[in-house]
């Protein structure tokens, strides 16, 4: 009788080990990912264009990913301040901040670095930012990185520079703004000033231009196991290299990407009271 329960046991252990190590397996496949994007168009513009990024990041890693959009930035923030997503794709302000606040890392961005140009009318008496003391000057946001390069420049100047900021909600009403003379000047990216038209471009001048720096990253919550971010780095730089590739990322705005570092990339805006700018999390 003993015998026969040593060997039943002897059966039954392994089966046992198997169940529990392939539940252990499964879990972990079905663990879903949320990737979060900054709120910059419309929540279903985003999924339509993040979508097959995601479908292809999932076939290359075999991992689960779930897609978190957002009606308005200061959800996406509050997101960003409490932890929540394992993964986001962020500005350069929101990444320092992310990245202070819960240790987010950046894994990719775009290849291409950016600058924040300051413009005015073509036929404005304006010929430096001193000029534009005391006048108006639209930002897409207080949060943007236009309005804070631009807020951080005119503060350190010797007589810190005042004027009246406009938020007009995107780059187009920035132009705009500008064009109809409702603000002096005006902050935006000079990418997408340049897909502006000719006739548009050619209205417009430009008085001051800020120091290039890295764009947008994709960046993980240190939570997420290191395997798991080299995993989501390497197919997201193979996605890229891959047929296909480079007009996928485009519609990310996230061109020709490659691999991202926080302290060549991002730490220099540390020196920016992005805080004190931005009134963060309100």
């Amino acid at each position: 009788m003993h015998k026969l329960k040593v060997f039943l046991l002897s059966c039954l252990l392994p089966a046992t080990f198997a169940l529990a190590t392939n539940t252990t397996v499964s879990a972990a496949m079905e663990k879903a990912y949320t990737i979060a994007v900054i709120p910059s168009a419309p929540p279903v513009t985003l999924h339509k264009q993040w979508t097959p990024f995601v479908e292809r990041l999932s076939r290359e890693t075999g991992l689960q990913f779930r897609l978190k959009m957002y009606e308005k930035m200061a959800e996406f923030e509050r997101d960003i301040w409490s932890g929540t997503p394992d993964f986001i794709f962020s500005s350069p302000i929101q990444t320092v901040v992310a990245h202070k606040t819960n240790g987010y890392v950046p894994l990719v961005r775009g290849g291409k670095d950016i600058a924040v140009g300051l413009f005015v009318r073509k036929e404005a008496p304006f010929k430096s930012i001193d000029d534009l003391a005391g006048r108006n000057i639209s930002f897409v946001g207080n949060k943007n990185l236009c309005s804070v390069f631009i807020q951080h420049m005119m503060g350190e100047r010797r007589n810190k520079l005042l004027f009246n900021r406009e938020y007009a909600g995107s780059t187009r009403n920035v132009i705009i703004n500008v064009l109809l003379g409702k603000s002096a000047a005006g902050a935006v990216f000079i990418p997408e000033l340049a897909r502006e038209s000719e006739d548009t471009r050619k209205q417009l001048r430009e008085i001051l231009v800020t120091p290039a720096i890295a764009p947008h990253p994709l960046s993980a919550h240190p939570r997420v196991p290191r395997r798991v971010r080299e995993a989501v780095k390497s197919a997201s730089l193979a996605i890229a290299a891959a047929s296909g590739g480079s007009e996928l990322f485009r519609s990310l705005r996230m061109d020709a990407p490659v691999a991202a570092d926080y302290d060549r990339d991002y730490r220099l805006l540390e020196e920016i009271d992005i805080e004190g700018l931005t009134n963060w999390g309100k």
